[in-house]
């Protein structure tokens, strides 16, 4: 009996010890979920929700376990910010978990997109210990694979700003010449500026790339003597000069007259423009008083100022200005292109780049582009321009090289060279240097475009799709598509007109996510006659995952 009653002892102890041994096993996929799953590429973030479920009688009382977010892909790793949780018998700030309930726990994860985590998979990895001791917890995988759809935004897509040539076929020349008067006196006296006026007009006779415009009269009287006597002399100085003019044979000109009864203006800017004495002293005066009586009264006040001005100043406002404009007619469209072709620095920056706009051919263009940078490297626009042709070549290394010399040769301020280094960042996924380089450009007619793949590049699809508006084109159609308006997109992209390989792979992933095996084979099959590097890509896009295994598919992408 005592020994029955010894053994029973002995195996109550060994069940409580038993019942006492918590311990910290393996953990199951099964115990987290993920959201979203798959993953999913965002504003160049791959984040998302761990969410753990602990069973009951799992969690040792006395155990921790930190828990480490892991994407693992071909040639690295990223790990995100662990989360700790603890039993109920530890003492520390972290989240407990109940022995005997279970729980449920959440913990976020986030890393920066490499194009290498396309085909990756998140593990979790455990640091666990149990009474103080370590304790080996096998890493689980919970998701595989990351949805990229958002990168298809392609800022090279977008046309680059060009500077505009400021090209004037006709140019005007003027010449221009004085008829000085005697004071009070209203007789035109000749001079050889004059006779060069006249014999400027005569030569236009004999050529004919050279037209008269017109011949601008001013005649004026100086500001003393009163208004009423001035604005009979300032007349009559006007009829004497356009008298003499008509009488020049050579000189048929049409004539423009008016007159100035007191030259106020010239006379502030004379005296501004001297070293008279009093100088400040009268220009207030103009500046206090408007009534000319009062002006001339208060000038004469200052004596010894007044005596420069009647030697130095007045002269030289008892006159008729002549302005004789010549129209020089400038090359035709056919000639500027003749020569852009066969001579190009026999035309000037602006020729020339007016030559670019009229070119019957890119080529031709692209050509006389890159023959205005060579031949003008000092003007910012010609050279931006360059920049802009390299651009749409893909050549981004020397767009950069070549923005660099367009603003260092003037052109740092412009809005063409900032929209192009906008996106020379957004091909660089440089959304901080991008909306920087956009806020400079605020007159570019494509800034809206761009606006909307910094968007989509933050991962904003929302104001990407208010920046796009009514714009047809591949990104316009991925912010609808983002933004899960798939209708929207399709019809986006049916309407492109120059559609690209980017165009079809667009239309494949909105028919792969209406369930249209049909128009996503079609779709990709286009894909491949135009790149087919980039339709093998549809092979390992989670967007095709549920069409990868079936024959139609794989024969589009061949």
């Amino acid at each position: 009996m005592k020994k029955s009653l010894l053994r029973l002892g002995m195996c109550l102890a060994a069940l409580a010890v038993l019942a006492s041994c918590q311990d910290l096993g393996e953990l199951k996929p099964e115990y987290f979920t993920v959201n979203p799953n798959p993953l999913e590429v965002k504003g160049g973030k791959v984040e998302g929700t761990i969410t753990a479920t602990f069973p009951e009688k799992y969690f040792a009382e006395k155990g921790v376990v930190e828990v480490i977010p892991v994407l693992v892909y071909e040639g690295g790793e990223a790990a995100s910010e662990s989360a700790t949780y603890q039993g109920a018998k530890v003492e520390g700030n972290n989240e407990t978990i109940q022995y005997k309930a279970g729980g449920t726990v959440s913990q976020n994860f986030s890393f920066d997109y490499v194009p290498a985590m396309k085909q990756s998979k998140l593990v979790l990895r455990f640091k666990a210990t149990l009474k103080d001791k370590e304790v080996q917890i096998p890493e689980i995988q919970i998701a595989v694979g990351c949805i990229a759809t958002a990168t298809l935004a392609n800022a090279a897509e977008i046309n680059p700003a060009i500077a505009p040539a400021q090209f004037m076929r006709d140019t005007a020349e003027v010449t221009k010449a004085d008829i000085m008067f005697q004071i009070q006196q209203a007789n035109v006296r000749n001079n050889k500026d004059v006779k060069a006026l006249n014999a400027a007009a005569a030569a236009t006779k004999k050529d004919s790339l050279r037209t008269v415009q017109g011949i601008e009269v001013i005649s004026a009287a100086s500001p003393d003597g009163g208004v009423e006597l001035n604005e009979k002399l300032a007349t009559k100085r006007q009829d004497n000069t356009v008298k003499f003019l008509k009488r020049q044979k050579n000189n048929q000109a049409a004539i423009d007259a008016k007159y100035i009864a007191q030259d106020w203006e010239g006379f502030q800017q004379l005296v501004n423009e001297s070293n008279i004495q009093d100088k400040e002293l009268i220009l207030n005066v103009l500046s206090q008083y408007q009534d000319p009586a009062e002006r001339e009264a208060q000038i004469k006040n200052l004596s010894a100022a007044y005596t420069e001005l009647a030697k130095d100043i007045l002269p030289k406002l008892r006159r008729s200005q002549l302005a004789l404009t010549v129209i020089k007619a400038g090359k035709t469209d056919a000639q500027i292109l003749e020569m852009a072709k066969a001579n190009p620095d026999t035309l000037n920056v602006e020729e020339l780049m007016y030559a670019a706009t009229i070119a019957a051919t890119a080529e031709d263009a692209a050509a006389f582009t890159e023959a205005n940078a060579s031949q003008n490297p000092e003007n910012w626009r010609a050279v931006n321009n360059l920049a802009a042709l390299q651009f749409t070549k893909g050549e981004f290394d020397n767009t950069k090289a070549t923005l660099a010399n367009a603003a260092n040769n003037g052109g740092a301020e412009a809005a063409e060279t900032n929209f192009n280094n906008a996106l020379l960042a957004l091909v660089d996924n440089n959304t901080e240097d991008a909306a920087a380089f956009l806020g400079k450009a605020a007159s570019i007619e494509q800034l809206n475009e761009a606006q909307g793949v910094l968007s989509i590049q933050k991962g904003e699809y929302a104001k990407a799709v208010e920046a796009f508006g009514n714009t047809v084109s591949n990104n316009a159609a991925l912010a609808q598509l983002l933004s899960g308006n798939l209708d929207k997109a399709t019809s986006i992209l049916e309407n492109v007109t120059d559609k690209n390989a980017n165009t079809y792979y667009l239309m494949a992933i909105c028919a792969a996510r209406a369930n249209d095996l049909e128009k996503t084979c079609a779709a990709l099959k286009s894909v491949a006659g135009i790149c087919k590097a980039k339709a093998a890509n549809a092979a390992t896009d989670l967007e095709f995952a549920k069409y990868w295994l079936l024959s139609d598919f794989k024969a589009a992408i061949q």
